[in-house]
C-alpha cells in the first residue's frame, strides 16, 4: 500500500517556530477513532493517522496521514521514519481491537512508548492465551473445557452444560454459541480444522458488568464500573449499558483485579476494559480484558457525562507521561444509560436523525445504518440499527428518556 501523506505547511516548514514536534499517532482513522485524534490535538500534540482507507473520516483532523493497513506494522514504522525529519513520536495508541492492538505494541517499543510488551499483545487478540494467562495469575474466569472426542459426547455430565462455544479470535460477538446440552455440542462440534480457531467455556448465568480504568507507570486506576444488559438467549448481543452500577460495593475487588491483569500482561501505560460476570455467589469472574478503549461508548461519552472524567484525555497523558491524573471516586452525580436500536429482518425504510436531538435528556445519538441496508435482528453487535444515550437524575428516569428518545427516531423496516 502506498503511503499518502497531508501537511500542515505552517507545522512542517516553520521551524522558526516549530523547532522540535511532539507527534501522537493513531493506529486507525475511522468514525470511533475521532474522539482519541480530537483529545491528542487538544493536548498540543501533531497526530498522525493510520488507516487503509484514504477517506477515512478521522483523517480531517489528523496533521498527518500514512494510507496504510493497521495491519502492515512493519510497513508503518518505515514510513513514520520517513517523516520523522523534524520531530518524536511521542505517544502511540488505538481506540480499536485485534491487530490494531499487535501494531500499537510493535511501534510503541519502536519508539520507546510505554505500553506493554509485544510478545503480550498476542495474549489480548488470543482468547485461548489470555485466559491461560488469567489462570496462571489466579485471575477467577469462566472455565475452559477441554472436550472428549465426538463419540464421547454423549458421556459428558449434564452438570456442565450450558457451555459457550466462541472464537479464539473475534469480536462483537460474532460466531458465539450457547449449547444447552449434548444435542447441541454434536451440531456444533468444530471440525478438525476448526478446533484450535474455538474455546469452549462454561455458562455462568449472572449479571454482567463492565470496568474502566487506565494503567500508568504499571499501577491501574479504576474509573468506573456499569451494567450490562444483553438480548435474550441464544445471542449476547449488548443492548444495554447503565451507570453508575448497582455493583459499585466491588469496586476495591475489581480494582484489584485490574492490577493483577496489568501486572500479569506487563502493562506499563495504557487504557484497560474488563468484561465481567458475576457468578451465583456474587463474586466477580472476567471474561476477557482489553488494552484499549473498547466500544460501546463508555469512555469516550458515558464516563465524561456521568464522573466528568476526561478517560480520553487522562490516558493520552498517562501514555505520553504529560501529567496524568488519577480518578476521584465521588458520589454519583447523576446516571447515563446507552440503549442500542435493534429491529427485525429486512429493509431499512427511514428513520429520523433529528428526533432524539429535540430532548434535553439525550447527549448523544447515531444511526448505524443507511437507508435501503438489508438489517437483521440481532444475533451479532453488527445487527444493531443506533443508540440513544441519555442522562438524568436516576437510571430509571434516563432510561424512560432513552426508550422515549427511540421511538423519536421512528425506524421504518419493511419485512
Amino acid at each position: 500500500m502506498i503511503a499518502s501523506y497531508t501537511r500542515n505547511v505552517n507545522m512542517f516548514w516553520n521551524k522558526k517556530h516549530n523547532p522540535y514536534i511532539n507527534f501522537f499517532v493513531s493506529i486507525g482513522a475511522g468514525l470511533n477513532q475521532i474522539p482519541l485524534i480530537r483529545e491528542a490535538k487538544k493536548h498540543g500534540f501533531h497526530v498522525i493517522g493510520v488507516d487503509t482507507n484514504p477517506l477515512a473520516p478521522g483523517f480531517m483532523h489528523c496533521d498527518l496521514k500514512i494510507q496504510e493497513s493497521i495491519e502492515n506494522h512493519e510497513d508503518i514504522y518505515k514510513k513514520l521514519i520517513e517523516t520523522l525529519f523534524d520531530g518524536r513520536i511521542a505517544g502511540v495508541m488505538t481506540k480499536s481491537y485485534g491487530i490494531a492492538i499487535r501494531s500499537t505494541a510493535f511501534l510503541a517499543e519502536r519508539f520507546n512508548v510505554p505500553y506493554m510488551p509485544l510478545s503480550r499483545s498476542e495474549y489480548f487478540i488470543n482468547k485461548k492465551l489470555m485466559k491461560d494467562l488469567f489462570l496462571q495469575n489466579n485471575i477467577r474466569t469462566p472455565e475452559i473445557f477441554a472436550l472428549p472426542s465426538k463419540n464421547r459426547i454423549e458421556k459428558i455430565e449434564k452438570k456442565k452444560f450450558p457451555i459457550i462455544k466462541k472464537p479464539v479470535i473475534g469480536h462483537a460477538k460474532v460466531g458465539i454459541h450457547f449449547l444447552k446440552n449434548a444435542a447441541d455440542l454434536k451440531k456444533h462440534w468444530p471440525e478438525t480444522q476448526e478446533k484450535e480457531k474455538v474455546l469452549f467455556e462454561k455458562f455462568i448465568n449472572g449479571d454482567e458488568i463492565i470496568a474502566a480504568g487506565i494503567v500508568h507507570k504499571r499501577r491501574f486506576h479504576l474509573v468506573d464500573i456499569t451494567d450490562k444488559e444483553t438480548t435474550e438467549l441464544p445471542h449476547f448481543v449488548d443492548i444495554m449499558h447503565m451507570s453508575p452500577s448497582r455493583y459499585y460495593h466491588l469496586f476495591d475487588e475489581i480494582a484489584g483485579i485490574g492490577q493483577s491483569v496489568a501486572d500479569a500482561f506487563n502493562i506499563a501505560n495504557s487504557p484497560l476494559i474488563m468484561e465481567f460476570v458475576l457468578d451465583d455467589d456474587g463474586r466477580p469472574c472476567l471474561i476477557e480484558a482489553v488494552p484499549e478503549f473498547g466500544g460501546e461508548f463508555l469512555t469516550d461519552v458515558v464516563i465524561p457525562a456521568r464522573t466528568g472524567y476526561n478517560f480520553i484525555g487522562e490516558a493520552i497523558k498517562a501514555n505520553t507521561d504529560t501529567g496524568f491524573k488519577p480518578p476521584l471516586r465521588k458520589k454519583a452525580r447523576n446516571a447515563v444509560v446507552v440503549k442500542y436500536i435493534t429491529g427485525t429482518s429486512g429493509t431499512l425504510l427511514s428513520f429520523n436523525p433529528d428526533g432524539p436531538k429535540k430532548m434535553r435528556n439525550v447527549i448523544f445519538s447515531r444511526i448505524f445504518k443507511e437507508i435501503g441496508a438489508e438489517v437483521n435482528r440481532p444475533e451479532t453487535n453488527l445487527d444493531r440499527l443506533g443508540v440513544i444515550i441519555t442522562r438524568d437524575k436516576n437510571p430509571e428516569t434516563a432510561l424512560a428518556a432513552a426508550e422515549q428518545a427511540s421511538e423519536s427516531m421512528q425506524i421504518r423496516i419493511k419485512k
